[in-house]
């Protein structure tokens, strides 16, 4: 059977690449907490009762929008590379596995999409606020 026809081939193809294990499996989980932490610091400091206002608002949600999609790819990885070889191919893991993987994907570019429109909204408040 070829890696193209099954999915369960590709998938072992996929993570037993040291190099994929390296960049996905390890650097990308550690950027994604280091992400979570910048965000959350953000959150800390923004929502503050002495920092109201409509700029600091769009900066919070932008906060909270940019906490999704590290969230999500950290736990997409570390499903992928830590438990997934350690399943049986016969398991329904794996289809689970490519089903979610699908929603998290989704998941992170709908966060992704309404970040990348915050930071616009931000930039043309900024805009007309200097003028």
């Amino acid at each position: 059977m070829n890696c193209s026809e099954d999915p369960s081939r590709l998938a072992e193809n996929d993570f037993r690449s040291s190099f994929a294990f390296w960049t996905l499996g390890i650097i990308s989980i550690i950027l994604s907490f280091l992400a979570n932490a910048g965000n959350l610091i953000n959150l800390f400091v923004l929502t503050r009762r002495h920092m109201r206002s409509t700029m600091t608002t769009l900066l919070v949600t932008l906060a909270w929008a940019d906490l999704v999609p590290p969230t999500v790819v950290s736990l997409n990885n570390i499903l992928f590379y830590y438990f997934l070889p350690h399943m049986d191919y016969s398991s329904t893991f794996l289809t689970i596995h490519i089903i979610t993987r699908a929603l998290f994907n989704v998941l992170a570019n709908i966060f992704t999409t309404f970040s990348n429109w915050l930071i616009v909204l931000i930039t043309t408040f900024r805009l007309i606020v200097v003028k």
